[in-house]
């Protein structure tokens, strides 16, 4: 009986490996130099700008978001310039977990900014697959339900029939989806869609992953400012009843994730940080609830961690010289790089 589990449970790795490398915007094939011809070729996402859709739709309730967007602090722009000590400038930068090419190919400020420092900070310097399946085989309870209450018994039945015939599509056993934990399930499959999941399959990695490419090519320092456990045991550490409600938006409006993820990076483009998690509580299946759980979710995953990648790269900034490239989320607010590094007594000044 022990070894059938331990046979079925490495079944079950290997599947929701696949959906780990998703949630990364990362690709085993990525090493492999496709032809860059047909790397151009490849069709990007498209969809329906939400944001817009609203504007022209529900005028009233746009100018609710906007306004609610507008007070963000520091979410009109994704790259800033710090300064103060004797050493060269240092940047933060935000980043978007994407392939898309207006994403990916760095404006003119950007590419000047890089070329000036000697030293890039990312969240995760190694997001190999052999890095990340190890990490998952060592830790399987921060992704799977072991003990305690397995999936189905979070969802109504029509909820987990959805996630079962996704997950079969993804070639996972359907006596292993129970074990899902809400927080991986919502990550694994509500998250990225298929149109990504495509074209990474076919080598084309993240913004993300392209800053770490560049700064092994020029011979940059590389350093991360999280582990793999940092960020897995920061989603793993929220509620249940909250991963449930995210996971309950997910399926809510699966059905347009193309449009989503469109939005978002047009967002991103047009740099306006600060209309992402306003959007996700405005088409949220129950608003107070989504409310509540993006409350916690901010707490956890951005607040607690930008203290954690502030303390990690202040060393960098005080030499100078440095490239800090996070999510572009971890900008903004009160409690976000930008304020941090000012509240330290640094100049930090938008660029782009």
């Amino acid at each position: 009986m022990v070894c059938s589990f331990q046979l079925n449970f490495t079944a079950l790795l290997k599947s929701l490996f696949v959906a780990l490398i998703c949630l990364f915007s990362y690709s085993a094939l990525a090493f492999a130099e496709a032809p860059q011809t047909d790397l151009k070729r490849l069709p990007t996402c498209k969809g329906v700008d939400l944001i817009e859709e609203m504007r022209v739709i529900e005028p009233e309730r746009y100018q609710k978001l906007k306004r609610v967007s507008d007070i963000e602090k520091n979410s009109n722009a994704i790259l800033w310039r710090i300064e103060g000590t004797d050493g060269p400038p240092s940047y933060l930068f935000g980043t978007m977990h994407t392939t898309d090419p207006g994403v990916t190919e760095f404006s003119t400020a950007a590419k000047e900014a890089f070329k000036e420092v000697t030293t890039v900070a990312v969240e995760v310097s190694d997001l190999s697959p052999t890095t990340v399946q190890a990490y998952i085989q060592k830790n399987p309870n921060q992704f799977f339900s072991l003990k305690g209450p397995k999936l189905n018994e979070y969802l109504s039945q029509d909820d987990y029939q959805y996630i079962v015939k996704l997950a079969a599509k993804h070639g996972l056993p359907k006596t292993m989806i129970p074990l899902l934990k809400p927080w991986f399930a919502y990550i694994s499959y509500f998250q990225t869609p298929g149109c990504e999941t495509f074209r990474m399959s076919k080598g084309l990695v993240s913004l993300d992953q392209e800053i770490i490419k560049k700064a092994k090519a020029k011979g940059k320092r590389l350093i991360g400012l999280e582990s793999l456990h940092d960020q897995f045991s920061a989603f793993d550490g929220l509620s249940p009843k909250h991963q449930v409600t995210l996971l309950q938006d997910g399926i809510f409006q699966h059905k347009r994730i193309n449009d989503f993820y469109f939005t978002a990076m047009q967002l991103y483009k047009t740099r306006q940080i600060g209309m992402m998690i306003p959007l996700s509580i405005a088409f949220a299946k129950n608003e107070e609830k989504t409310t509540a759980a993006m409350a916690e979710f901010l707490e956890i995953m951005v607040v607690k961690r930008n203290k954690l990648m502030f303390d990690h790269s202040l060393p960098l900034v005080k030499k100078g010289g440095a490239f800090i490239a996070v999510g572009a989320l971890h900008m903004t607010g009160r409690h976000g790089l930008v304020e941090a590094f000012r509240d330290a007594g640094f100049q930090v000044t938008k660029i782009n």
